[in-house]
């Protein structure tokens, strides 16, 4: 398929529309994507007014997706024919600010993602552009304009500060700041003078929405001089829409659909919310009326409409921001007025609303997802409790006296909205600092928290209480879990397990959250060992079934997936209780038919993750006796998702094939569908995907050690496509650290005599990654494989003609006597530079292996000196290092699993990392422990002293010549 005219796009357009051809249809457009003129001519189909918008749209969203996939790699090329790259610059400004509003959002975001690779350094000229098509007439177009400013500026504002970012602002301000006031004022006379026409007042206000959000993104990182010598410009507008009001423009009878005025002031919020915290000093004069206006505009909005839930909790927070400025706390240390917070702000903000119960009962894991702690979307629940806390912090017996008073009240209510509001109340009063995914740490002195527990909670959680007095109590637990003891927390195991039978979705819910999260405590003193062990467990094996009888009550795959905190409990029960659960082959089958049925639709990625841990610590924690039964078990099931090609699944499953050969006894045979995977593993399309490559790079090494044979008992010749793979790692600066673990498994696995004829193509394609696109990355993994190289004859378990000789003649290969170049310019300026124990080890053992050689002695005798000195530096860097930090227990998989951080996972692309079953790094010095210091030197010492006789150590600088004196006299 060659056709890339205008009249073939919009044909192949309309069929993705029909679900029967959608997927053919898009196959065709995939095909001829990046063939010169394609993209250009599918920007020119967007812009035609003659075609169906519903074509216009798909062709939007297509190009929106190509330039997302395809402008530019991994490694910063551009993917895209320049012709078509120059073209879309040049026109597509022009080609957005024409189209209707769906399809501008569409190609904004396009222009966003191009502006992310290639501004400023590559599309110089973009807010030139922009400024150009600015207009004080035509506020369509302005808006269209502001949108794609915005979204390229607001990527400033999570940054870290460097030169390169200030630069590239301070670019934008001198182009941008002047025109952006002025549309910003002509904007706030257009609205007033506006007023009584609806349809043009809207347009104005969408367009100054986007000019707060801008005023933001300009100065989220420092307020630049402009905008402090025009502060008060800019802020008495923001001032005045604070209190903006027009009948014209709310919404009437819709409780959650916010309309752009709510949108406004709680941009405008936020904008001084950020003057609050970072520029106090040149915003002071304002505060004050700032503070009186979010006051009366908190007060004014505490009706219970949802629409209304963002505007609230951007201003508690600024009041938050306020209480904690020590020239304004004698606002909030009365007692009248504490008490007007309390009543008017705190407790209209912390009731439960019969939205609030909807949604409980609608969308139960939603609900869950938000009401948590550490939640994206901040609720006015949790708002209120963080600015409950700032008044604490004022004057903590005076606040404690008013709200326990109020708690106190509200508990002898029959209303059970009163006992959630007072239970909520108290724990926000009790809990010291921030709640953390560990829980409270430190409490409020005045709030006894297990005694409020034994009177008030503890009946909640074993009656048959309202289903959200039975969440409050198993909350209550999971907030206060470090002040009860471990034998309270025994105790309370089996309650919380009751409540997994619960009917309510999120009661049961809650309990799988907390019993996960009680199992997951560690002691905080001492060697953070875990709370609970698999000898707290003997009902682990019950425990599984009950939650997996939750998972599979639906059968559909996205209701079965929806609930990750059911299958993240199932892990961690899993990984507490090790070799004690019986019946593992039923689990693992019931695990298995789970992935199956939501393979078929993969909707939610933490699930997803979750399932694979839980497969992983089943074999994990297999006796060794049973694990060679579980590849027939598993393989079929994790082949089978590799020929759907489920890509979600994918990478989990070559980590899962990869551990089982691993752990599989060396001195069997392979089974046979390893073998067979071979030559599929070869294939390009395994590799396209990024999120492949950790996972089946180290399947690759596992079957190389397992039986290298495999790649060499075929016909001649058939590790070409091994090598072929080497080589595509290594030209990646994303993947070229798997290139080298690849490398060096091969030089370890295959014969020398079979290698012989691939080492000088080796060398060539690391020299010319080294000459042509190096990183910083590339020249310290380079180093580090060639030093480790250095380290095998140390290690009598590894059969190997490597040595340091060996390092020398290879890189000599890729040209005559380049290694003396290579050596000094790469890598003794990198030996020095590793943070990581064992590669601090064996740089410095590595180092001290090539200085015996022959080949120093005599052609490379220059590098015998800097090589000493470097010795010299680093045995002193190694000094002090703690042994503890070379400790790599078998608990090892407890760290990484409590801090797994699955809010970004996605499917795609991404590779999620199982934590149970991390890769094994290979160490050819394992009898050297990382960070023993002592061991280190001694080998090191024992290298140089075979020197001593030379003469070299009185051509070293003074300074070294001191540091090995006082080690080799020992």
């Amino acid at each position: 398929m060659t056709d890339i005219s205008l009249e073939a796009i919009p044909k192949y357009l309309e069929q993705t529309l029909v679900r029967e051809h959608a997927k053919q249809a898009e196959g065709l457009l995939r095909s001829i994507e990046t063939q010169p003129g394609f993209p250009t001519n599918l920007l020119h189909v967007i812009a035609l007014t003659s075609i169906n918008d519903s074509i216009r749209l798909a062709g939007a969203l297509f190009f929106k997706n190509l330039i997302k996939r395809k402008w530019m790699d991994e490694d910063g090329n551009y993917l895209l024919s320049q012709d078509d790259i120059c073209q879309i610059k040049l026109e597509i400004l022009d080609v957005m600010i024409k189209l209707p509003h769906l399809l501008q959002v569409q190609i904004g975001e396009a222009i966003s993602l191009i502006a992310e690779s290639d501004f400023p350094h590559n599309w110089p000229n973009l807010i030139d552009a922009l400024v150009a098509k600015l207009s004080v007439d035509d506020f369509v177009t302005n808006k269209g304009l502001l949108m794609v400013a915005h979204s390229i500026f607001k990527k400033w504002r999570p940054l870290f500060r460097s030169d390169e970012l200030f630069l590239e602002i301070k670019l934008v301000l001198e182009i941008f700041a002047q025109p952006f006031l002025t549309i910003l004022v002509k904007t706030d006379e257009l609205i007033q003078l506006n007023a009584a026409n609806p349809a043009s007042l809207l347009i104005y206000l969408e367009n100054f929405l986007l000019l707060v959000q801008i005023y933001y993104d300009l100065n989220c990182q420092d307020i630049p001089e402009f905008f402090e010598d025009n502060m008060q410009t800019g802020m008495n507008i923001m001032m005045k829409y604070l209190s903006f009001k027009s009948p014209n423009i709310t919404i009437p009878n819709e409780d959650s659909e916010v309309d752009v005025i709510i949108k406004i002031k709680t941009a405008i919020i936020e904008l001084v919310s950020l003057y609050l915290t970072r520029y106090a000093d040149v915003f002071e004069p304002m505060i004050g009326e700032f503070i009186t206006t979010i006051w009366d505009l908190i007060n004014t909005f505490v009706t219970k409409q949802q629409k209304f839930d963002l505007l609230v909790v951007k201003a508690l927070g600024f009041l938050a921001l306020v209480a904690k400025m020590p020239k304004f706390q004698p606002l909030f240390s009365e007692k009248s007025r504490i008490e007007e917070i309390i009543n008017r702000i705190i407790l209209p903000n912390i009731y439960f609303r019969e939205s609030d119960e909807e949604h409980f009962e609608d969308e139960p894991i939603v609900f869950v997802r938000m009401d948590l702690e550490g939640s994206e979307l901040d609720s006015r629940r949790k708002s209120a409790t963080d600015f409950l806390r700032e008044l604490r912090e004022v004057d903590s017996k005076l606040l404690s006296e008013i709200v326990l008073d109020g708690v106190n009240k509200f508990l002898t209510s029959s209303d059970w909205r009163d006992k959630d509001m007072a239970i909520y109340l108290y724990t926000a009063l009790a809990a010291k600092g921030s709640v953390t995914n560990v829980g409270v740490t430190s409490t409020n002195v005045l709030a006894d928290v297990v005694d409020f527990f034994g009177k008030h909670i503890y009946n909640d959680l074993v009656a048959d209480s309202h289903p959200v007095l039975k969440t409050d109590a198993i909350r209550y637990i999971l907030t206060f879990r470090n002040q009860l003891t471990k034998d309270q927390l025994v105790e309370t195991l089996p309650l919380l397990i009751k409540n997994l039978l619960d009917s309510n979705v999120v009661v049961y819910t809650y309990a799988a959250i907390t019993i996960e999260r009680l199992l997951a405590m560690t002691n905080f003193g001492g060697d953070h060992s875990p709370v609970f062990t698999k000898s707290d467990l003997p009902f682990a094996t019950e425990l599984v079934a009950k939650l997996f009888n939750i998972i599979l009550q639906d059968q559909t795959p996205e209701k079965m997936a929806e609930n990750e905190f059911i299958m993240k409990c199932v892990m961690r029960v899993l990984s507490t209780a090790e070799d004690t659960v019986i019946n593992r082959p039923t689990i693992i089958s019931q695990l298995l038919e789970i992935l199956k049925l939501i393979s078929k639709n993969p909707s939610n990625p933490r699930f997803s993750h979750y399932a694979f841990e839980s497969l992983a610590l089943l074999i994990k924690y297999a006796p060794p006796q049973e694990r060679e039964n579980y590849i027939s078990l598993i393989l079929p099931q994790l082949l089978e998702i590799l020929s759907q090609d489920v890509q979600e699944f994918v990478p989990y499953s070559f980590q899962i094939l990869a551990y089982l050969l691993e752990t599989y006894p060396k001195n069997q045979p392979m089974p046979d569908s390893y073998k067979q995977l071979v030559k599929p593993l070869m294939s390009p399309t395994v590799w396209e995907f990024r999120g492949n490559i950790p996972g089946v790079t180290r399947l690759l090494i596992a079957i190389l050690n397992q039986d290298s044979l495999v790649f060499t008992s075929d016909i001649e010749g058939s590790l070409v496509p091994l090598f072929g793979v080497f080589q595509k790692l290594a030209s990646s600066k994303v993947n070229d650290i798997y290139g080298f673990e690849l490398l060096e498994t091969i030089l370890l696995t295959i014969p020398p005599e079979t290698l012989s004829n691939y080492l000088q193509t080796v060398a060539i394609i690391l020299l010319t990654r080294l000459s042509r696109s190096r990183t910083d990355k590339f020249v310290k993994k380079l180093t580090l494989f060639l030093l480790s190289l250095c380290c095998i004859p140390m290690n009598p378990s590894i059969q190997s003609t490597i040595n340091a000789d060996f390092v020398i003649d290879f890189i000599n290969l890729a040209e005559a006597n380049v290694f003396k170049n290579i050596f000094t310019s790469f890598i003794l300026p990198s030996a020095d530079g590793f943070l990581n124990l064992q590669d601090k080890k064996l740089a410095l053992i590595g180092l001290s292996q090539m200085v015996n050689l022959t080949h120093f002695s005599l052609d490379l005798s220059s590098l015998m000196v800097p090589t000493i000195e470097q010795i010299a530096k680093n045995l002193l860097t190694l000094r002090g290092i703690s042994k503890s930090h070379a400790k790599v227990a078998d608990t090892e998989f407890m760290a990484p699993l409590n801090e797994l951080d699955l809010e970004s996972a996605s499917f795609g692309s991404h590779f999620s990392r199982l934590a149970s079953i991390p890769a094994p790094v290979f160490d050819p010095l394992p009898s050297i422990k990382n960070g023993d210091e002592e061991a280190i030197q001694f080998q090191v010492i024992n290298e140089l002293k075979k020197l001593a006789n030379t003469g070299v150590f009185n051509q070293i600088n003074a300074e070294s010549q001191e540091i090995l004196h006082t080690y080799l006299n020992k």
